[in-house]
Order: C-alpha cells, then sequence, then structure tokens
C-alpha cells in the first residue's frame, strides 16, 4: 500500500492512495469526512454493517469515524479528501463479516 499526500490548504487536503490486487488496507476510521474518488482497479469496503464495492469512476462519502476496511479486487488507485487536521487511524481490531459471493 502506498498512500501519499499531495496537496493541502487551509480547508481540506488530497491524498492518493495506491493498492495492489490482493492487498487489504486494515481497519481504520478517518477523523473528518472522507470523498473517496476511484481512479483504477476495483476494491470491496467493508462497513460493521453494510459492504460496498468501488470501481473506477466511482465516488463515495463515508463519514467520519465510520470504520471501514478496504479489500482490492484488482489494482487500485483513489484520491482521499479529508479536511486539512483530518488524519486515517488505523485499529487493531478486524471487522467479522462474511461477505455474501455476489457481491464479486
Amino acid at each position: 500500500m502506498e498512500m501519499q499526500e499531495i496537496y493541502n490548504c487551509d480547508k481540506y487536503k488530497v491524498l492518493n492512495v495506491n493498492l495492489n490486487i490482493g492487498e487489504k488496507m486494515p481497519l481504520h476510521e478517518a477523523t473528518s469526512d472522507a470523498f473517496i474518488i476511484c481512479r483504477k482497479g476495483k476494491g470491496l469496503i467493508t462497513f460493521s454493517d453494510r459492504t460496498v464495492n468501488i470501481h473506477k469512476d466511482e465516488t463515495l462519502l463515508i463519514e467520519a469515524h465510520k470504520q471501514h476496511q478496504l479489500e482490492i479486487l484488482e489494482n487500485f488507485s483513489a484520491s482521499i479528501i479529508l479536511e486539512n487536521d483530518g488524519r486515517i487511524n488505523f485499529i487493531k481490531h478486524e471487522i467479522r463479516k462474511e461477505i455474501p459471493a455476489d457481491v464479486y
């Protein structure tokens, strides 16, 4: 996983994240709302109550402190927009949820 801040101003910042097929971004949360713009690939974002499929050219708003994890199904690249002081905090335990086969 590669994550890099590419822009920062007084109101927000932009991070680029790149992951390869089979990689996982472990359980984490952002301290501000996070707007995800998928530029390439496909992944599954798992929350405690649902799983969302995200792929190229899709966007997703994740509310602040909403814990989730990401599993990469195709090489993945996305931009993440956070408030200027927003942070991504990784959490030690994993969400335990069975993902239905039809999500793939």
